[in-house]
Protein backbone atom coordinates (compact mmCIF):
# COMPACT_ATOMS: atom_id res chain seq x y z
CA UNK A 1 0.00 0.00 0.00
CA UNK A 2 1.18 3.25 -0.47
CA UNK A 3 0.28 6.67 1.31
CA UNK A 4 0.52 10.15 0.21
CA UNK A 5 3.28 12.66 1.24
CA UNK A 6 2.99 16.20 1.11
CA UNK A 7 5.77 18.72 1.14
CA UNK A 8 4.70 22.41 2.06
CA UNK A 9 6.95 25.07 0.13
CA UNK A 10 6.23 28.01 -0.15
CA UNK A 11 2.63 27.26 0.25
CA UNK A 12 2.65 25.13 -2.62
CA UNK A 13 1.53 21.07 -1.75
CA UNK A 14 3.80 18.74 -3.82
CA UNK A 15 2.85 15.14 -3.77
CA UNK A 16 4.76 11.93 -3.97
CA UNK A 17 3.80 8.40 -2.77
CA UNK A 18 5.76 6.50 0.12
CA UNK A 19 6.94 3.15 -2.04
CA UNK A 20 8.78 1.98 1.20
CA UNK A 21 5.59 1.80 3.18
CA UNK A 22 5.58 -1.59 4.72
CA UNK A 23 8.04 -2.68 2.43
CA UNK A 24 10.28 -5.23 3.12
CA UNK A 25 13.86 -4.03 4.60
CA UNK A 26 16.25 -7.14 5.03
CA UNK A 27 14.00 -9.16 7.79
CA UNK A 28 11.90 -6.90 9.02
CA UNK A 29 9.18 -4.42 7.71
CA UNK A 30 9.17 -1.03 8.36
CA UNK A 31 6.31 -1.25 10.65
CA UNK A 32 8.67 -3.73 12.90
CA UNK A 33 12.41 -3.35 13.96
CA UNK A 34 15.30 -2.75 11.98
CA UNK A 35 17.84 -5.77 11.93
CA UNK A 36 21.28 -4.23 12.03
CA UNK A 37 22.74 -5.04 9.11
CA UNK A 38 19.46 -2.56 7.75
CA UNK A 39 21.14 -0.14 9.83
CA UNK A 40 24.52 -0.48 8.43
CA UNK A 41 22.71 -0.86 4.67
CA UNK A 42 21.43 2.83 5.59
CA UNK A 43 24.47 4.54 7.07
CA UNK A 44 26.42 2.95 3.97
CA UNK A 45 23.63 4.98 2.11
CA UNK A 46 24.07 8.16 4.00
CA UNK A 47 27.73 8.04 3.76
CA UNK A 48 27.54 7.56 -0.02
CA UNK A 49 24.81 10.85 -0.37
CA UNK A 50 27.18 12.85 1.67
CA UNK A 51 30.63 11.44 -0.83
CA UNK A 52 28.45 12.65 -3.66
CA UNK A 53 27.03 16.31 -2.11
CA UNK A 54 30.89 16.95 -1.02
CA UNK A 55 31.79 16.09 -4.65
CA UNK A 56 29.73 18.93 -5.93
CA UNK A 57 30.69 21.48 -3.06
CA UNK A 58 34.25 21.20 -3.87
CA UNK A 59 33.97 20.36 -7.81
CA UNK A 60 35.78 17.35 -7.54
CA UNK A 61 33.72 15.20 -10.14
CA UNK A 62 36.10 12.68 -10.25
CA UNK A 63 35.01 11.34 -6.81
CA UNK A 64 31.70 10.75 -8.39
CA UNK A 65 33.53 7.64 -9.61
CA UNK A 66 33.20 6.31 -5.86
CA UNK A 67 29.89 7.43 -6.24
CA UNK A 68 28.24 5.82 -9.40
CA UNK A 69 28.56 2.41 -11.09
CA UNK A 70 30.03 2.70 -14.27
CA UNK A 71 27.06 2.01 -16.27
CA UNK A 72 24.58 4.22 -14.43
CA UNK A 73 21.76 7.13 -15.58
CA UNK A 74 21.26 10.58 -14.12
CA UNK A 75 17.47 11.26 -14.87
CA UNK A 76 16.45 15.10 -14.14
CA UNK A 77 19.99 16.51 -15.22
CA UNK A 78 19.03 17.72 -18.48
CA UNK A 79 16.35 16.95 -21.13
CA UNK A 80 17.53 13.39 -21.57
CA UNK A 81 18.68 10.85 -19.24
CA UNK A 82 22.57 10.82 -18.63
CA UNK A 83 24.07 7.52 -19.16
CA UNK A 84 27.53 6.23 -18.24
CA UNK A 85 30.01 7.88 -15.43
CA UNK A 86 32.28 9.43 -18.12
CA UNK A 87 29.09 11.38 -19.00
CA UNK A 88 27.95 12.00 -15.77
CA UNK A 89 31.24 13.34 -14.64
CA UNK A 90 31.18 15.38 -18.06
CA UNK A 91 27.83 17.00 -16.96
CA UNK A 92 28.55 18.28 -13.84
CA UNK A 93 32.26 19.49 -15.13
CA UNK A 94 29.92 21.47 -17.13
CA UNK A 95 27.53 22.38 -15.02
CA UNK A 96 29.83 23.52 -12.44
CA UNK A 97 32.34 24.93 -14.84
CA UNK A 98 32.05 28.59 -13.66
CA UNK A 99 34.55 29.17 -11.05
CA UNK A 100 32.34 31.70 -9.07
CA UNK A 101 29.41 29.15 -9.36
CA UNK A 102 29.21 27.59 -5.76
CA UNK A 103 27.11 25.18 -3.98
CA UNK A 104 26.34 24.28 -0.26
CA UNK A 105 24.09 20.55 -0.22
CA UNK A 106 23.02 18.97 3.21
CA UNK A 107 21.70 15.60 2.49
CA UNK A 108 19.15 15.58 5.20
CA UNK A 109 16.55 12.99 5.30
CA UNK A 110 17.18 9.65 3.35
CA UNK A 111 14.68 6.57 3.26
CA UNK A 112 15.90 3.33 1.72
CA UNK A 113 13.73 1.17 1.25
CA UNK A 114 13.75 -2.31 -0.57
CA UNK A 115 17.13 -3.17 0.90
CA UNK A 116 18.00 -6.69 -0.78
CA UNK A 117 21.15 -8.75 -0.74
CA UNK A 118 22.50 -6.84 -4.01
CA UNK A 119 20.40 -3.98 -4.62
CA UNK A 120 18.78 -1.17 -2.81
CA UNK A 121 16.24 1.50 -3.01
CA UNK A 122 16.35 5.03 -1.45
CA UNK A 123 14.49 8.35 -1.59
CA UNK A 124 16.42 11.38 -0.05
CA UNK A 125 16.09 15.42 0.43
CA UNK A 126 18.84 17.95 0.19
CA UNK A 127 18.68 21.40 1.18
CA UNK A 128 21.04 23.77 -1.79
CA UNK A 129 22.21 26.97 -1.02
CA UNK A 130 23.78 28.35 -4.49
CA UNK A 131 25.88 31.14 -4.81
CA UNK A 132 27.33 33.42 -7.55
CA UNK A 133 26.23 34.76 -10.53
CA UNK A 134 22.73 34.83 -12.49
CA UNK A 135 23.35 31.71 -14.14
CA UNK A 136 21.20 29.73 -16.65
CA UNK A 137 22.09 25.87 -15.85
CA UNK A 138 20.88 22.53 -14.56
CA UNK A 139 19.30 21.66 -17.95
CA UNK A 140 17.59 25.22 -18.24
CA UNK A 141 16.97 25.66 -14.06
CA UNK A 142 17.51 30.00 -13.99
CA UNK A 143 19.37 31.20 -11.30
CA UNK A 144 18.34 34.59 -11.43
CA UNK A 145 19.91 36.09 -8.23
CA UNK A 146 22.94 35.92 -6.65
CA UNK A 147 22.25 33.04 -4.15
CA UNK A 148 19.20 31.04 -4.01
CA UNK A 149 18.02 28.41 -2.20
CA UNK A 150 15.80 25.50 -3.00
CA UNK A 151 15.49 21.10 -2.09
CA UNK A 152 16.40 18.59 -3.94
CA UNK A 153 14.76 15.04 -3.43
CA UNK A 154 16.94 12.33 -5.16
CA UNK A 155 15.40 8.37 -6.24
CA UNK A 156 18.28 6.43 -5.85
CA UNK A 157 18.85 2.61 -7.26
CA UNK A 158 21.58 1.07 -6.12
CA UNK A 159 23.52 -2.15 -6.46
CA UNK A 160 26.61 -4.07 -4.70
CA UNK A 161 29.69 -3.92 -6.62
CA UNK A 162 32.43 -6.78 -6.79
CA UNK A 163 34.24 -4.92 -3.48
CA UNK A 164 31.02 -5.58 -1.62
CA UNK A 165 30.35 -1.42 -1.84
CA UNK A 166 26.76 0.52 -2.89
CA UNK A 167 27.04 2.46 -6.17
CA UNK A 168 24.38 4.38 -7.91
CA UNK A 169 23.34 2.48 -10.44
CA UNK A 170 19.76 5.55 -11.58
CA UNK A 171 19.58 8.82 -9.82
CA UNK A 172 15.90 10.42 -10.89
CA UNK A 173 16.59 14.32 -9.20
CA UNK A 174 13.58 16.50 -8.50
CA UNK A 175 14.14 20.12 -7.98
CA UNK A 176 11.87 21.45 -4.94
CA UNK A 177 11.94 25.41 -5.25
CA UNK A 178 10.81 26.88 -2.04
Amino acid sequence: MQYPLALLCSGIFLFSTLPWTGATTGNATTSGSLELADVIVLASIQQLLSLFSISLDIKDFAALRNVFAPDAVLIGGGPTPITGIEAIEEFYTMTFQNESFKTEHTSDTVFGYNLRETTKSSTSYAAVAYFGPAVLERGGFLFSNSSALFRERFNNEYKVNEHGALRITQQELTILVC
